[in-house]
C-alpha cells in the first residue's frame, strides 16, 4: 500500500540526500525510500549487537554474583522484602563505616572512577539502575549533580543515600536538592566546609536523615518514648508539653519573663533572636505552639508588611486565656519586634504589621517590651 504524505524538510537534509538522489535520477521519493532502508537495516544491525553483548554477559554477570554470593559478600534477598526494607529505613542515615564497605575511599578518589565502578557493580548485580554525574569546578568539584535512571525508584533513593554520604565525607560537598521521578532520581551537591566532621552537614541529614535523631532518642530511652505515645495517642493528642519551669510558674501563677524566653527560644533555635529575620521568627514559633500543644491550631503569615500569628485555643475559662495570652505574648517580646495583640473567645491574634520596622529583615531599634502590649 502507497501512502502519501506532504512533507517540509530544510535543504541541509536534502544535500545530505544527494548521492541518493544521483543514484535514482533525481527522484526524491526513491532517494528517500533507500535512506530509509539502509537506516533501517543499521539499527537492526546495532540492536542485534547489542542483544548479542547482553546474552553474552548475563552468564558472565551470574557467575560473578554467585562467587559474591559464595564469599558472603553479598546475600540474596526478594525484591519486595527489600523494597519494604527501603522504605521503612527512609530518613535513617546509613554508617559511614558501611558505605566503606561498599566503596572503598582508598581506591576511588575521582567521581568518575566511583561513577564508572558503581555502574559495572550495578550492572552485575542486576539492579537495571544507570548512574551518571556533571560535576563543575576543578581541580576539585565545586557542584555535583547525580542522576540516577531506571530501577525500582525505592533503590535508587537507597543508592543516592549511599552515594551522596561517601561524597559528603571524602569530598566535603553538601546535598542542595533532591529530584525524583518515576524513572530517575537526581541529587544536586555543593561543596560546603565544616568544621566538625564527626556530624554530616544539614542539607545531607535533612534529605536522607530525618528522623535519625529521633530514632537515637528512642533507642535510649525505648520505655520513655512508647509510654509516651501510647499516652498521646490514647487521649488523642489532647495533652500539653511544657518545661518544668513554665509548669511550677503555671502552679505559682507566674508567667516566665522575657528574660527567661529569650534563653529558651536561643536554645531551641540554635541562634540568638537577633540573628534571625521576622520571617524565621514566626515560623520556628508556629512549630513550638505546635509542639506544645497548648492550643489546638494556628495560622501564620510572613508576607512582608503584613505578617501575623493567629492562636486558636478551646478555653473557655476567662482567666486561662488571658495566662495563654500572656504567655505567648512574653515569648513574642523575646524577639524584640513590635506587635499588636487582639484577644477573644477562641483567638489570639499578634499583628506585626501594624508596628514600626516590622517588616525589616534586620533587628530593628530596640522597644521597649512593655509598650508592645496593652
Amino acid at each position: 500500500m502507497i501512502v502519501r504524505k506532504n512533507i517540509s524538510i530544510d535543504q541541509c537534509y536534502v544535500d545530505k540526500l544527494q548521492p541518493f538522489l544521483e543514484k535514482n535520477n533525481g527522484n526524491l521519493s526513491a532517494a528517500i525510500r533507500e535512506a530509509i532502508e539502509i537506516s533501517s537495516r543499521v539499527m537492526d544491525g546495532k540492536m542485534a549487537l547489542d542483544a548479542e553483548k547482553y546474552v553474552n554477559n548475563v552468564p558472565q554477570n551470574t557467575e560473578i554474583r554467585n562467587k559474591l554470593i559464595d564469599t558472603d559478600e553479598f546475600i540474596l534477598v526478594h525484591r519486595t522484602m527489600f523494597e519494604w526494607f527501603s522504605k521503612k529505613t527512609s530518613g535513617l542515615l546509613i554508617d559511614e563505616s558501611t558505605i566503606y564497605e561498599l566503596i572503598n575511599p582508598y581506591k576511588f578518589r575521582k567521581i568518575p572512577e566511583i561513577i564508572n565502578y558503581l555502574n559495572t557493580l550495578y550492572e552485575k548485580l542486576g539492579w537495571k539502575i544507570k548512574v551518571s554525574a556533571e560535576c563543575q569546578g576543578a581541580p576539585e568539584p565545586e557542584l555535583v549533580t547525580l542522576t540516577f535512571s531506571n530501577g525500582n525508584p525505592s533503590f535508587r533513593e537507597h543508592l543516592a543515600h549511599g552515594v551522596a554520604l561517601y561524597l559528603v565525607k571524602q569530598m566535603k560537598l553538601d546535598v542542595q536538592g533532591m529530584y525524583s521521578r518515576s524513572n530517575v532520581t537526581k541529587l544536586y551537591l555543593k561543596r560546603f566546609k565544616y568544621l566538625d566532621y564527626e556530624k554530616v552537614p544539614e542539607g545531607f541529614e535533612g534529605h536522607f536523615g530525618s528522623m535519625d535523631g529521633t530514632f537515637r532518642e528512642i533507642r535510649k530511652k525505648p520505655d520513655f518514648w512508647k509510654n509516651l505515645i501510647q499516652l498521646y495517642r490514647q487521649h488523642n493528642y489532647q495533652r500539653i508539653s511544657i518545661q518544668k519551669t513554665i509548669f511550677e510558674g503555671l502552679v505559682s501563677g507566674r508567667v516566665p519573663d522575657v528574660a527567661d524566653m529569650v534563653r529558651d527560644f536561643e536554645f531551641l533555635a540554635g541562634k540568638p533572636p537577633d540573628a534571625l529575620t521576622l520571617s524565621e521568627h514566626i515560623m520556628i514559633f508556629k512549630e513550638l505552639y505546635l509542639t506544645d500543644n497548648i492550643g489546638s491550631d494556628i495560622e501564620v503569615s510572613t508576607e512582608k508588611g503584613h505578617e501575623y500569628i493567629k492562636l486558636i485555643h478551646e478555653y473557655s475559662d476567662e482567666k486561662v486565656r488571658e495566662y495563654v495570652t500572656q504567655y505567648y505574648s512574653n515569648m513574642l517580646r523575646a524577639l524584640f519586634y513590635p506587635f499588636t495583640v487582639t484577644s477573644g473567645p477562641n483567638l489570639i491574634l499578634f499583628d506585626f504589621g501594624k508596628g514600626p520596622d516590622s517588616c525589616a529583615d534586620t533587628k530593628p531599634d530596640f522597644v521597649d517590651p512593655g509598650s508592645l502590649i496593652p
